[in-house]
């Protein structure tokens, strides 16, 4: 019995210290994942009972919205003003109910089927930790995360790219197209499939994208692309957007509008220099991108899209959802203070939402104010950093992935199958 032990202990004791990190880091993996999966059951659990109650919904969870776009009589667009794409209309028909609770639970469900397509996405194309770390950076959001339609350009978008990324262009060109029709956004990604060498995926997009347009306008008319590009013509500055931010701590107060809270007046000549600056902006990630080694895709991705957000009359809290997948994928690529840039943008967008929620006022106005500019902040620092570091280190070996086709994948995601 005694030389049994004695040879276990030593046995224990020959294990080398890279195979000790080898151990650590996927027990740590699986701690990081079982918090997320957990986070997530409670709080899909606790809206279901929150919409199972009949209490009233606040209008800020954007569902009381969603009850009257499908409840309106006549065809969207054509014959009342929708905000939203066709997609995301169609999306909205779907999960709309009798009233706002039963249009609630309905959402929470199909979230949550985007949220599950979404780690997919990233476990397909970029390896397990990028779905793990997908899942534990959106914790912060589990506020909003499944009350809103944000989810689904995202879960599109990832899907789309990683599709193409393994080799199957046609089906990732048309589910970009998809993306693009949910929420407009996605279009800073298309530069994606041009660095990855996937121009068969970018023209079945484009064919898609030309299509489905083509029949927007026919069905809904052609007002309904200005309609969702000014969020049914609505005037202002939309107090969490870059210069809303700042005007309403500087202390102007702002009115609801089309289910928007504006402030100030945005003249056209304004609007079109931030499109034009975001358009350079943009342009300068991507270029730096395709100048860079190793070829990286997640840190360019929210740094473009970051950009764009920015740029736009209307930030809303959800908007975070779409970087959180391209957010992950960097933190596989990149270490050290990338990491902590990321993980810190994705807290303060919870704590804005938290702050929203205070039961005091006064002291949620001065929160609200400190975290909203603290959130924009970050927001502006992912591409100032991504243009402004001169050199990009090789990614650390992480003794916590295993060798083959995960690692290669990590390292090379334009390999396709």
């Amino acid at each position: 019995m005694v030389s049994k032990l004695q040879g276990r202990v030593e046995a224990i004791a020959s294990v080398s210290r890279d195979d000790w990190k080898v151990v650590a880091g996927r027990l740590v993996i699986v701690a990081l994942l079982v918090f997320a999966v957990v986070a997530r059951v409670q709080q899909v659990s606790f809206s279901l009972d929150e919409f199972g109650s009949e209490s009233t919904v606040p209008g800020r969870a954007y569902i009381p919205r969603f009850t009257q776009i499908a409840a309106s009589e006549g065809r969207p667009y054509r014959d009342f003003p929708v905000e939203y794409p066709p997609v995301s209309l169609a999306a909205i028909e779907l999960v709309a109910g009798t009233n706002d609770n039963a249009t609630g639970a309905n959402l929470v469900w199909l979230m949550v089927l985007c949220d599950i397509v979404t780690a997919a996405a990233l476990a397909f194309g970029w390896g397990r930790r990028a779905a793990v770390f997908y899942l534990v950076l959106t914790v912060p959001l589990l506020g909003f995360l499944y009350t809103t339609i944000d989810l689904l350009s995202a879960a599109l978008a990832v899907g789309a790219v990683a599709l193409a990324v393994r080799g199957r262009q046609r089906l990732g060109g048309v589910a970009f197209a998809a993306a693009v029709l949910a929420k407009l956004w996605p279009l800073a990604l298309a530069p994606v499939f041009v660095l990855q060498r996937k121009r068969r995926a970018l023209t079945w997009a484009a064919a898609t994208l030309t299509l489905g347009m083509f029949v927007w306008v026919w069905w809904g008319g052609p007002s309904g692309l200005l309609q969702v590009a000014t969020q049914r013509r609505t005037p202002g500055w939309e107090y969490e957007s870059a210069v809303g931010s700042v005007l309403w701590a500087l202390g102007r107060g702002f009115v609801s509008i089309n289910d928007s809270s504006r402030l100030g007046f945005a003249p056209g000549w304004a609007k079109a220099l931030l499109f034009g600056a975001a358009l350079a902006g943009m342009a300068a990630v991507w270029f730096r991108a395709s100048r860079r080694e190793p070829l990286e895709l997640g840190l360019p991705t929210v740094a473009a899209v970051a950009i764009l957000m920015l740029s736009a009359p209307l930030i809303s809290h959800p908007y975070v959802i779409w970087l959180a997948p391209w957010a992950a994928i960097a933190w596989t690529e990149r270490t050290g203070y990338v990491r902590w840039l990321l993980g810190g943008l994705m807290l303060a967008s919870g704590l804005l939402v938290v702050s929203y929620n205070s039961v005091l006022p006064d002291v949620a106005m001065w929160s609200v104010k400190a975290i909203l500019l603290v959130r924009n902040a970050l927001l502006a620092a992912v591409p100032a950093v991504y243009l402004l570091e001169r050199r990009t280190a090789p990614p650390a070996a992480d003794p916590s992935v295993e060798t083959g086709v995960e690692t290669r994948l990590k390292i090379s995601p334009s390999v396709s199958s």
